[in-house]
């Protein structure tokens, strides 16, 4: 049979329908949450922090309140960690800790869905690192959707002489966080793949000038899991 006859009929392309009436549905109490946020003006801050001596709207205000608004407005809010990461502190708060959260808002009329990724970082001299880090960016998606108007503004300057030391002394003090740092995912993976040979672990991470697991890139870390399974399907 000659293939040059042969005529094949067109495979029908789906379009992609935009449900603007569930978009809108979302957005319309969105607004709703923020016009009465607006109404409430500026809340106060019910929590002080005693170590760099200033007062802030605390993670508990932040839960109690959008309980409240969610729950009158139809909303319902998932979170999910999507990534964690550390990093060298401070010498009074050596430990660092950076975490991505998706924040899912969704309709609880329709279904409809939103989600956005937010960044938290947080410093502590135990293992309270990763809860700042947390509570730093949920407190970050909440403020920035809906507005909320608290003044604990990081650009503001003060004529009080307590937050200017404040902003002096943490400026100066925070180690630069470091980008593209291993995932969480990846740091299980490579404990795993490793936990019967961490001398060859060792010896694999040389190359990248890397004593500790946590101090590897992604990248460098998706490099020794592909070197690492591959070398075991050889055997």
């Amino acid at each position: 049979m000659d293939n040059k006859n042969l005529t094949f009929p067109e495979m029908p392309v789906k379009e992609t329908k935009i449900d603007y009436k569930n978009i809108i549905s979302l957005q319309k109490k969105k607004n709703a949450v923020r016009k009465e946020l607006h109404e409430r003006g500026i809340l106060p801050k019910g929590a002080h922090n005693d170590y760099d001596n200033y007062d802030y709207f605390s993670e508990a205000q932040y839960k109690e309140l959008f309980t409240e608004l969610f729950s009158k407005h139809g909303i319902e809010l998932i979170i999910d960690e999507t990534d964690y990461g550390t990093f060298d502190g401070t010498d009074k708060q050596p430990f660092g800790r950076v975490v991505t959260l998706a924040c899912t808002l969704i309709d609880i009329d329709t279904g409809y869905s939103e989600t956005s990724r937010h960044t938290g970082e947080g410093l502590d001299r135990g293992d309270k690192a990763g809860y700042k880090a947390t509570t730093g960016a949920i407190k970050k998606f909440l403020s920035s959707t809906f507005l909320v108007a608290t003044k604990d503004d990081p650009e503001r300057e003060d004529d009080k002489s307590a937050n200017k030391k404040t902003y002096s002394r943490t400026t100066s003090r925070v180690t630069k966080l470091p980008t593209n740092c291993i995932t969480r995912g990846q740091l299980a993976m490579i404990k795993s793949l490793f936990k019967d040979n961490k001398e060859e672990l060792k010896e694999m991470m040389n190359p990248y000038n890397k004593k500790k697991i946590e101090e590897l890139t992604m990248e460098e870390a998706s490099q020794i899991i592909e070197s690492k399974k591959g070398t075991d399907k050889d055997e």
